[in-house]
C-alpha cells in the first residue's frame, strides 16, 4: 500500500498485521543548473545503446543490488529491464558510467511530459563519494537541459545515503511517501 501522505503510528498499531514502513523523499532540480555541478573528471558516461555498454550496466547492477535482493532476483530483474533498454522508443534510457573504462555506475532516464524521472542508480560501492554520482547527474542534467527540459526528479528513500549526495548537487525535497508492505505468511 502506498499513500503520498504520512500515516500515523497510532493508526498503524490498529492494524492486524504490522507492516514494514518506508518512507520515500520526492526531490527535484532545474535542469539549468548543470554548469554548476563539478564531479570527477575520470568518469565517462555513455547511453547502452550498444551491446556492450547494455552488457557492463547489467554487471554494474547485478554487482550492486545482489547483496540487498539475492543473485537470481537481481539478474532476473535487471535482464527484464535490459528487454525495454534495447527498444528505439526511448522511454527509458539507461545510462553506464566508466572509470578508467571500468563500469561503476548506471541510471535509468526516462522523459515524460516535459520533465525527466530519473531511477535506479547505483554506483558501485567503492567508487561511492567520489564525485562519480555528482558526474552522472550533471551529464543527464545536460542531457535534459539541451533538450529543452527544465525539470528533472526522482524518488529515494528517505534514511538513504544517496538523499545527501542529491541536496550536495541542489536537488530539493517537495514532498514523501510512505510505503506500508505487509508480509503475508
Amino acid at each position: 500500500m502506498e499513500t503520498p501522505y504520512p500515516i500515523s503510528s497510532k493508526l498503524i498499531e490498529n492494524f492486524p498485521l504490522q507492516p514494514k514502513i518506508c518512507t520515500y523523499d520526492l526531490m527535484f532540480i532545474e535542469t539549468k543548473n548543470f554548469s554548476q555541478l563539478k564531479g570527477n573528471p575520470a568518469c565517462n558516461i555513455y547511453s547502452a545503446e550498444d551491446h556492450k555498454v547494455l552488457e557492463d550496466g547489467i554487471k554494474v547492477d547485478i554487482t550492486a543490488n545482489q547483496t540487498e535482493m539475492g543473485l537470481d532476483f537481481a539478474q532476473r530483474r535487471i535482464n527484464r529491464k535490459a528487454e525495454i533498454y534495447k527498444d528505439n522508443n526511448k522511454e527509458i534510457q539507461f545510462f553506464v558510467c566508466y572509470c578508467d573504462g571500468v563500469p561503476i555506475g548506471n541510471i535509468e532516464y526516462m522523459p515524460f511530459n516535459g520533465m525527466v524521472k530519473l531511477e535506479d542508480f547505483d554506483i558501485i560501492e567503492e567508487h561511492q563519494s567520489k564525485g562519480f554520482g555528482t558526474s552522472v547527474l550533471k551529464h543527464l542534467l545536460e542531457i535534459a537541459y539541451n533538450d529543452n527540459i527544465e525539470i528533472v526528479y526522482l524518488i529515494t528513500d528517505s534514511s538513504d545515503t544517496a538523499k545527501e549526495m542529491y541536496k550536495k548537487n541542489g536537488f530539493m525535497k517537495i514532498g514523501e511517501k510512505t510505503e506500508l508492505l505487509f508480509f503475508l505468511e
